[in-house]
């Protein structure tokens, strides 16, 4: 994956180290409902191997934290919103499982 470069430039196209970071949201219901349970993260904007636009959500929901990949922002939203629901209604998070290290990060798989 190739990393858009998001520090902004002066007139003069130098770096004036800036950096821009979009916020996103997911909500644990459909339409209107569940904006009592919403959740906020980052995105961020990239490319795949292929050259095409790709987003990637991160939203800490609890004590957990989902990622998500997709080609655009509605669809990374309704997955997002899907994951949301299932840890708070459907206790994805909540089955032991197991633990696994990556990248300096405590990852669980269920």
């Amino acid at each position: 994956m190739e990393k858009n470069d998001n520090k902004k430039k002066d007139q003069n196209g130098k770096k004036n180290g800036l950096e821009l970071t979009e916020l996103f949201m997911a909500k644990a219901g459909q339409g209107k409902r569940g904006f009592d349970r919403c959740f906020h993260g980052t995105i961020r904007r990239e490319k795949d191997e292929s050259g095409n636009d790709i987003v990637i959500g991160k939203i800490k929901v609890n004590d957990g934290i989902i990622w998500s990949q997709a080609r655009d922002q509605r669809i990374l939203g309704d997955q997002l919103d899907w994951m949301v629901e299932a840890i708070l209604d459907l206790g994805l998070h909540s089955d032991p499982g197991l633990f696994t290290m990556a990248a300096a990060q405590k990852l669980f798989q269920n």
